[in-house]
């Protein structure tokens, strides 16, 4: 009787184990399909809010002006409605921005933790990779902007196979910077956000909404009769990440001041993350947003030439990603330098 007690025991053992393996891979497959349908919703979506938010900012003249600014193109340009700078303080900006965000990569990449701890550099290996991956997109985004302007400077040569896959490395850099902002709002989220305030998802669900922005900007869905407007609708297109990566800071309760500056081991990279470098992070992320209304209204109202607004807004955007690039150093170093307390029992 003992025996097949002990059979019927094991028996159920293994069934109960089977069971909840089958139930874990069926929840495995339900959360994988239910992110997938979630991305491809919000890439649909996203894409389609892009293309409809410069017509509907709220005011009848920002409306007006975009009407006359955003003219469709699909790549296809002519002597009436195309304008593309090819000043020098277009070309050479869009270079100062390339260097200055290279250096902004680098320092990001290289923040180590002072005693070169392999384990702290090990945790802050992703944010470090995600954010100068953030701003080299920004770089060659810009870079090959700047050769475009300087080089293309006839509507017969925008219309070469050459300038388009030129066009698309700049604009398609600014559509896929989404993928990186959604995986830096993710370790964020994971170091320094409030737990289960927001969700983490799968690693690849940026990646995914990243590369169809870019794929819509390549076959020719984002083209305009100017091709600068191309860069606002792909700016447009990183609202969700820009938001999420607002919040995993944001909803976070901070600690005072006077903790953050006292010499005592800290129980986590939060301790180290001071007030300035958040304002930064919050105002780098969404100060670009101005710049939507701002460069139809420039462009049909201003009576400046293209030269002298694509200069006032390179001078933004370098105070805007320089925001960024500095605070994400600053989570970095947060991240490679925490001491965690030890206990004394």
């Amino acid at each position: 009787k003992t025996n097949f007690e002990r059979l019927d025991t094991d028996v159920s053992v293994e069934t109960s184990k089977e069971s909840m393996g089958n139930q874990s891979k069926t929840s495995g497959a339900a959360s994988f399909f239910g992110s997938l349908l979630l991305v491809a919703v919000t890439c649909v979506l996203m894409l389609e809010f892009s293309m409809w938010f410069p017509f509907n900012q709220g005011h009848p003249i920002i409306s007006s002006a975009a009407v006359k600014t955003y003219i469709p193109a699909w790549y296809k340009y002519d002597t009436t409605l195309t304008k593309f700078d090819n000043s020098a303080w277009t070309y050479n900006t869009d270079y100062l921005l390339t260097a200055f965000a290279s250096v902004l990569a680098i320092k990001c990449l290289m923040a180590r933790s002072p005693e070169n701890c392999p384990k702290k550099d090990a945790a802050s290996l992703k944010l470090r990779l995600y954010s100068a991956s953030l701003l080299i997109c920004y770089g060659i985004s810009t870079l090959a902007g700047g050769w475009a302007h300087q080089h293309f400077t006839t509507v017969e040569s925008l219309n070469t196979m050459r300038f388009r896959i030129f066009w698309c490395v700049c604009v398609g850099n600014v559509a896929f910077a989404s993928c990186y902002m959604g995986m830096i709002g993710r370790e964020v989220q994971k170091y320094f956000g409030v737990k289960g305030a927001l969700p983490l998802g799968p690693w690849w669900f940026w990646p995914v909404y990243g590369t169809y922005m870019a794929a819509a900007c390549c076959l020719g869905y984002i083209s305009f009769k100017r091709p600068a407007c191309d860069i606002f609708i792909a700016g447009i297109s990183q609202s969700p990440t820009t938001f999420y990566c607002l919040l995993v800071l944001g909803l976070r309760k901070w600690p005072s001041s006077r903790t953050v500056a006292s010499n005592s081991p800290k129980e986590s990279p939060i301790d180290l993350v001071r007030l300035p470098y958040r304002i930064m992070f919050y105002v780098g992320f969404i100060g670009n947003a101005p710049l939507l209304p701002m460069y139809p209204m420039l462009v049909q109202y201003s009576g400046l030439s293209m030269a002298g607004i694509n200069t006032l807004l390179h001078s933004w955007l370098m105070v805007m990603w320089g925001m960024q690039g500095i605070s994400l150093l600053h989570l970095c170093n947060a991240m490679s330098s925490y001491t965690p307390k030890v206990s004394k029992d």
